[in-house]
């Protein structure tokens, strides 16, 4: 199945889908460097990644599943304000910032920087399809809700050259709450919690996909 590489921030649900197959045939210039269930990188055919030491790192926008608000409202009884939803965006968006600069200095060794140049690649990802538990919980006379999972998201990020914008690579992975099977009341610690979690897992793949990118370049 064909992907569509462009500046677009979303994965198409059709997209998502074929993770489950073989992998899918890449785009003129581009090579699939890593397919797997629920996680794919493509790269540009002859990019010499050795030449890139440094990373403009932008901020992620965030996309909900479909029906979130409406779901979240339903199951915790509660309504979910537009100030709500834009500070957990925020929030899971600044955790995954903070997870990615940590693991592409700390592991992957490059340089975060502000400004393009030579050498400079820029990042842009995307959270896509996140759902998360509202904190709170539903409860009557006989039961009370328990949550089994904090939430998922999926994580794609687009890689370009800072000089000419030149694509490089798109990567993505699904990521679902580490913690998963554990029945606690949702609240913002554990909710934090778990998306740093899932953060980190990201961004710890992400470096050892440049890193077999660099190795084959």
């Amino acid at each position: 199945m064909n992907r569509k590489l462009t500046t677009a921030t979303l994965i198409s649900t059709a997209l998502l889908m074929a993770c489950a197959g073989p992998a899918p045939a890449p785009e003129p210039g581009m090579k699939v460097l890593h397919h797997a269930w629920g996680e794919e990188m493509q790269v540009a055919t002859d990019a010499d990644w050795s030449g890139y030491t440094k990373i403009i790192l932008r901020s992620a926008p965030v996309a909900f599943m479909d029906n979130w608000r409406r779901n979240q409202e339903r199951l915790h009884g509660k309504q979910i304000r537009d100030e709500d939803v834009e500070r957990i965006a925020k929030a899971v968006s600044d955790r995954l910032a903070q997870a990615m600069s940590a693991a592409l200095t700390e592991q992957g060794g490059y340089e975060l920087t502000s400004e393009s140049g030579p050498g400079v690649m820029e990042f842009q990802p995307n959270i896509i399809d996140l759902n998360i538990q509202a904190t709170g919980w539903v409860e009557n006379a006989i039961v009370e809700y328990l949550p089994q999972t904090r939430g998922e998201m999926t994580v794609e990020v687009v890689i370009r050259d800072s000089v000419n914008n030149e694509l490089l690579a798109v990567a993505w992975q699904q990521q679902s709450d580490p913690r998963q099977g554990d029945m606690e009341r949702t609240l913002s610690v554990s909710n934090a919690h778990a998306f740093r979690l899932m953060s980190r897992n990201w961004s710890s793949w992400l470096v050892g996909q440049l890193d077999e990118a660099r190795a084959g370049s």
